[in-house]
């Protein structure tokens, strides 16, 4: 039967170096800063550091009373920040094996968290919790604080969550002994951790890789698979300096492991460095207090006993100044085997009767063991029938654990199943989530392609319109300059029409008076002398006449053309008919001689009648 690893205080390590690092643990001065925020962020900066501990010290007892001050200068509002302080409190209480106020504090740091609507600083503090109230051995909460991390891991994408929360859930199951569920889980953390762990600056990265790879060692020691348990171990030693509670966690779990496989050398040497790095302040007293126990173990177990007295001193010692009741129980149950194996056989059953009580509050696998020890030294003192009865009780307490392993490994592997059969529907819920996006961003695409369309579509159309309109515009003024060119077209036909006229009248009527005029000149001065005196005078008055005549027909052919003009409107007057008539038959008196027309005038009221007689 193999002891199950009985240290739960790495997990919190692991968790609570998910907050920022900082290296100086310089005590800052509040009294230089006035913004509250400011404070805030300071004095969280100091607990980290000092949470970090990077010179290997005892900060512990510090860390709890500046992360009280802490809650008492944050806010009542600021619940994140309160959260924090709350889980360094907690923290410092848990080192300092102040148990019952560290789950406390965790709680509180839980409800701070809550409230903040921080997912991150909830999954930190159920993760710190799931270990804590294992060791307060209250499986209520803890399955509580397990359900609570399980349902923000099935529902987030932030990698910081699922690496911590897978490295929890590994020690989950590792508690309850369903170690293919927990390595599963411890596996997943590993790989999302390893693709940073030698590319990043980031300390916390690789202390966190460190511890992870430490959980995946102690569970494949549960499960009596040394190779890789010390293969894992070796993954992550590179990394493991970087915070000195974990490099001596490291060198203990060296000297276990190496016990275990029988290299008592390697075990010694690694055990020697841890009595070095702890001689002078002990950081964490379990991994001394087990580093000399697994020596001790390998000299029993091999019958040598005497090599193994100096090392269970040692723990003895260890175990009784840190007054964990785990501890003082370990040492007493191998303080036991020693005397039991040295002879002194009522010395080891006053000290294994000791152990016992403990054994049973911890876990029935430890106290199977211890039943068979005490069975041993019952014997070896002669007492049989206490031997007997101790070997009974054994043997009844080994069948119970037979079938609760067999139990187990039916949870175990229905737990594992079930968890698979969650995790393919969680990543085909995720790939349709994935689709259903897709098929929204395609959608949302269309929608912009055709809106982007439809906008084209609503500005060309615009473009038409003014582009018609301007069109409309030009054919409108296009056509009033056609209008008006066909009035000037029409005007000039009707200016040419009446120029025509007018050449005609003047070629017409001024014409005849005109030749007349030459005729009588001609006469006149070709032929002056047959004349007489009296016909000369009359061809002289005849000619003024004519020339009266052409003057006067001049005047009205230029009334005439004036009257063809625009703007020209005509004056009307009441005229003697008679006057007019007589005008005109002595302007044509000459022609009516010459052709010997005889004019016959006469007016009437009504109407006027003319007529002519040739």
């Amino acid at each position: 039967m193999r002891k199950k690893s009985l240290n739960h205080t790495i997990i919190i390590l692991s968790f609570i170096s998910a907050f920022p690092l900082w290296a100086n643990a310089q005590e800052p001065d509040l009294s230089k800063l006035h913004n509250p925020k400011e404070k805030v962020d300071a004095w969280l900066s100091y607990c980290e550091s000092l949470r970090l501990n990077s010179a290997g010290k005892n900060n512990f007892p510090a860390l709890q009373q500046a992360a009280l001050k802490g809650i008492t200068i944050a806010p009542s509002s600021d619940d994140a920040d309160r959260a924090r302080f709350f889980f360094y409190a907690a923290f410092g209480c848990y080192y300092l094996t102040k148990f019952d106020s560290a789950q406390y504090y965790f709680n509180q740091s839980l409800k701070e968290a809550q409230k903040a609507n921080s997912a991150e600083y909830i999954a930190a503090a159920c993760v710190a919790l799931i270990p804590v109230n294992f060791q307060m051995q209250q499986q209520d909460k803890v399955d509580s604080c397990k359900n609570i991390l399980q349902s923000i891991m099935d529902t987030t994408h932030n990698e910081k969550i699922l690496r911590d929360g897978y490295s929890a859930m590994g020690s989950y199951y590792q508690q309850k002994s369903y170690y293919s569920t927990a390595e599963d889980y411890l596996l997943k953390g590993i790989e999302l951790r390893k693709k940073y762990v030698d590319t990043t600056r980031d300390i916390k990265l690789k202390a966190d890789y460190a511890i992870q790879c430490y959980q995946l060692s102690k569970q494949y020691q549960n499960t009596d698979v040394f190779d890789k348990s010390l293969n894992i171990l070796k993954e992550g030693q590179p990394y493991a300096g970087f915070v000195p509670p974990v490099a001596i966690r490291y060198l203990s779990s060296f000297t276990e492991i190496y016990s275990l496989v029988g290299n008592i050398d390697s075990a010694l040497y690694y055990e020697k460095q841890l009595e070095e790095r702890t001689k002078n302040s002990p950081v964490i007293l379990s991994e001394s207090v087990s580093g000399n126990l697994s020596v001790a173990k390998y000299y029993i177990d091999h019958r040598e006993v005497n090599n193994a007295l100096l090392y269970i001193t040692n723990a003895d010692t260890l175990a009784n100044r840190s007054k964990n009741p785990i501890l003082i129980y370990q040492a007493q149950l191998w303080n036991g085997r020693y005397l039991e194996q040295s002879g002194k056989f009522d010395e080891a059953i006053a000290s294994l009767a000791q152990s016992l009580p403990v054994a049973k509050k911890i876990s029935n696998e430890q106290y199977a063991e211890g039943l068979k020890y005490m069975a041993e030294a019952e014997k070896g003192a002669g007492n049989l029938n206490e031997a007997i009865q101790y070997y009974e009780q054994y043997i009844s307490q080994s069948d119970s654990l037979t079938k609760e392993k067999i139990s187990r490994n039916l949870a175990d592997q229905e737990t594992r199943y079930e968890t698979n059969q969650k995790e393919q529907r969680i990543t085909s819920l995720s790939k349709e989530n994935q689709l259903k996006v897709l098929q929204l961003q395609n959608a949302s695409r269309t929608r912009l392609f055709l809106i982007l369309g439809l906008v084209s579509l609503g500005i060309i159309a615009l473009l038409l319109y003014f582009i018609y309109r301007n069109k409309e515009k030009l054919n409108k003024i296009l056509n009033e300059r056609n209008s008006q060119l066909d009035t000037l077209n029409h005007e000039l036909a009707i200016a040419n029409d009446t120029k025509a006229k007018l050449f005609g009248i003047i070629g017409h009527d001024l014409r005849a008076p005109a030749g007349q005029i030459v005729q009588l000149l001609q006469l006149q001065k070709q032929n002056p002398g047959l004349l007489t005196g009296e016909e000369k005078l009359k061809h002289e008055e005849r000619l003024k006449k004519a020339s009266e005549n052409v003057l006067e027909t001049m005047e009205d052919l230029l009334l005439w053309s004036k009257s063809q003009m625009k703007h020209f409107t005509p004056e009307v007057k009441q005229v003697r008919i008679a006057d007019t008539l007589e005008k005109e038959i002595n302007l044509m008196h000459p022609l009516i001689e010459e052709k010997n027309i005889t004019i016959i005038k006469r007016v009437c009221v009504l109407s006027t009648r003319l007529h002519i007689q040739t």
